[in-house]
């Protein structure tokens, strides 16, 4: 065999074998990413055939599976789970049965019936288990920790985040997926809004208290809200309020976090700090080399994939844990009982 045979062998026998399983809008975006990389080999488990074969003509993959019985699942390195959100619970016990790491994407289930068992299951594995809160990873949001961990603004008090978008623009079938069903993990605080929850969770801390409004204000054909306000306290004592909806024009994704000697402002994947009322910001910076909020969006996942190949090799991963992704469901559904009840709803253990 030459040289150029012997390192192509070599190389390949480095990459780690992945299964994607759900190859919709999500599941492509992460096959994207993982092969962006580089590092990895991939098949995917698929039960639509049409779906199964557009995603195995799209992308470069060893194996389609009808089902997740047909692949073997110890032959694979890491799973990612892309299925709607109402299969993780069965999905994440298979993984944990056969010793496979995995990432599940959000939310980590629809209601927590099953939730405490699969935790419970991935630990007695001991395997790598991550959420895909894909904003972990970005390096706007890791440099705004760093300021706040680094006392820049002071005591971190207050956040405001608007998170709200035209969905159907960029998802044109949403009448026909998950995003639809509640029971599905569709709407705009179960999909939309988790992530919101995430970063807060990550940079504020420990929720406590919840109160919520939402409806179905515009979007038609779905039994799920496409608006939320939510008001969330956390145990520090610290107050966040998280307004979204799905139909406006604009792509608007702005944070901002007030501390007691200035604000932290992220637009974006643009960070600004603020120190006074001059209206101009002592420093401003684009993590993302000004791509469109689109590129930008992709790009991530591609970050994502690296952080979980990196993670499989005991490289540290700042991706949300299974523990932190059941009290982000928590807060979820504390804002939708909040609504229900017309009450603020406390969080428990």
């Amino acid at each position: 065999m030459s040289s150029d045979n012997q390192e192509r062998v070599a190389g390949a026998e480095l990459m780690k074998r992945v299964l994607v399983i759900g190859s919709g809008g999500i599941g492509r975006r992460h096959l994207r990413g993982y092969l962006s990389t580089g590092r990895a080999r991939l098949s995917i488990v698929e039960p639509n055939a049409e779906r199964r074969a557009e995603a195995s003509a799209m992308f470069d993959l060893e194996r389609g599976y009808a089902d997740l019985a047909e692949a073997d699942l110890s032959a694979h390195d890491l799973a990612v789970i892309c299925a709607p959100a109402h299969l993780h619970v069965p999905l994440m016990l298979a993984c944990a049965s056969a010793g496979l790491p995995f990432m599940v994407e959000k939310p980590l289930a629809v209601t927590m019936d099953g939730v405490d068992e699969a935790l419970t299951a991935v630990a007695a594995a001991g395997i790598l288990a991550r959420v895909g809160y894909i904003r972990r990873i970005a390096p706007e949001l890791l440099a705004l920790r760093q300021h706040i961990a680094d006392g820049d603004i002071g005591l971190l008090r207050l956040a405001y985040v608007n998170s709200s978008q035209e969905f159907p623009k960029y998802r044109p079938d949403f009448q026909r997926t998950y995003y639809a069903r509640p029971e599905m993990g569709g709407g705009a605080i179960l999909d939309a809004a988790s992530h919101a929850f995430d970063m807060l969770i990550w940079l504020m801390g420990r929720p406590v208290q919840v109160g919520a409004m939402y409806d179905r204000l515009v979007l038609e054909g779905t039994d799920t809200e496409d608006t939320c306000l939510v008001n969330i306290r956390f145990e520090s004592g610290a107050m966040a309020n998280l307004t979204i909806n799905q139909f406006q024009k604009p792509n608007t994704n702005r944070s901002d976090f007030i501390g007691t000697k200035g604000n932290l402002t992220l637009e974006h994947s643009v960070l600004s700090y603020s120190t006074d009322d001059s209206g101009k910001p002592a420093e401003t910076r684009d993590y993302m080399d000004g791509l469109v909020p689109t590129e930008a969006h992709q790009a991530r996942f591609t970050i994502q994939a690296n952080a979980m190949l990196d993670a499989l090799e005991g490289r540290p991963c700042h991706l949300a844990t299974l523990e932190e992704a059941r009290l982000n469901l928590k807060v979820a559904l504390a804002a939708k009982q909040s609504w229900t009840e017309r009450k603020i709803i406390t969080i428990a253990n």
